[in-house]
């Protein structure tokens, strides 16, 4: 039995060490993420151990105890690919639709956890050891394979987009466990849960664990307001214009150029930490609204931008509308929140310097509008 199980036993100790590796150092953001697929894998594998100690001991165990923990095995299964499933989500998908797919993930998961109730579950005697069989194990393994399936299409969609640590580490890690889950569920005396999952977090581990990646971000974004910063603006759009740089099919690019009201002021007569909120403020509005862009952008101070690809006008003109509609909204300190916009877009292969001047110039019109509509709080930038 021990020889049985000693897959499973080394998987406990790998995992044991993944976690306790976080736990130590604080994680948070992502890493928490990693944390609870890491434990709902380290708990499935438990569960298959205890489940094939009993069902290898059927004359002594109570059915009722046995069903209980295969139940438990499986719930746990699918626990954990529903958790992977969220953290590919969140690295592949624009923000709208994060909410939409983790809500199907969760009815799925639901859906399962009730149907254990009810589905019949089988014993069935191998050569090197006993497992369970029939309608229950058929449709965990079926809804494992679907998690696996929408995570390796979100990740062969983004691939472009994702950093290349992430993309070697878990599109390879996700083939070899859709291969894996197939083998098992044709020959479930290979007990490959516990491997699967190990693998699984393994890929997390060295995705997330890039020394670099503390660096990496202080170059590519603005940590004062969580926006994408001028570097990652030049190297985006230097990608998004390159020949066959991003998507097949029309390639239309759009500009929606932005800065920020009244800051000049806020400084001068209330101090850089109120002028640091009306920043902070107005990066959030912006990241809310224009939702539709590739990325928003703080180029420095009281610039930002935003880049929309292959959209029709109408809609990052409704987005502005929405900025401007939240501004209005807003009651954030001594001076109104208010910020000046412009849009301009044209073919991806053409003129971008025009394309963006134009948008620039339409944002110091609309600024021109707003300082003669309020005089008194000029002068601003």
């Amino acid at each position: 039995m021990l020889l049985i199980l000693r897959e499973e036993l080394i998987c406990v100790i790998i995992l044991v060490f993944l976690i306790f590796y976080y736990v130590v150092n604080k994680v948070k953001d992502k890493e928490m993420l990693f944390l609870k697929i890491s434990c709902s894998a380290l708990i499935n594998i438990i569960f298959d151990i205890l489940t094939v100690i009993t069902v290898n001991n059927r004359d002594t165990v109570p059915d009722p105890i046995n069903r209980a923990l295969h139940i438990c095995f499986y719930i746990t299964g699918l626990l954990f690919a529903m958790l992977f499933y969220h953290y590919i989500i969140q690295l592949t998908v624009r923000y709208k639709y994060v909410h939409t797919l983790k809500n199907v993930g969760y009815g799925i998961f639901v859906a399962f956890a009730f149907l254990l109730l009810f589905l019949p579950m089988e014993y069935e005697t191998g050569k090197g050891t006993d497992y369970s069989y029939g309608p229950l194990a058929f449709l965990g393994y079926a809804l494992f394979l679907l998690y696996c399936t929408a995570c390796l299409v979100m990740l062969l969609a983004a691939r472009k987009r994702l950093d290349q640590r992430i993309r070697r580490a878990l599109i390879p890690m996700l083939v070899a466990m859709y291969v894996a889950v197939i083998l098992q569920a044709m020959i479930p005396e290979l007990l490959m849960t516990g491997g699967i999952a190990t693998i699984i977090c393994i890929a997390l581990f060295v995705a997330l664990d890039n020394p670099d990646k503390d660096y990496m971000k202080q170059a590519l974004w603005d940590l004062p307001t969580g926006l994408n910063n001028r570097n990652c603006y030049n190297r985006d759009l230097a990608r998004y214009t390159e020949q066959g740089g991003w998507k097949k099919g029309p390639r239309q690019i759009g500009f929606v150029v932005a800065d920020l009201n009244y800051l000049k002021t806020v400084n001068d007569q209330h101090g850089h930490a109120e002028g640091d909120k009306l920043i902070a403020a107005a990066a959030g509005v912006l990241r809310t609204h224009l939702k539709s862009a590739e990325k928003v952008y703080r180029l420095g101070g009281d610039e930002f931008v935003a880049i929309y690809l292959s959209l029709d006008d109408r809609t990052p003109v409704a987005e502005m509308e929405k900025v401007l509609e939240a501004c209005a909204a807003a009651d954030i300190g001594p001076v109104p929140l208010s910020i000046a916009m412009g849009y301009a877009s044209g073919p991806v292969d053409g003129d971008i310097d025009s394309i963006f001047q134009q948008a620039d110039q339409r944002m110091y019109e609309h600024k021109l509008q707003i300082k003669q509509a309020a005089p008194h709080l000029s002068p601003f930038r």
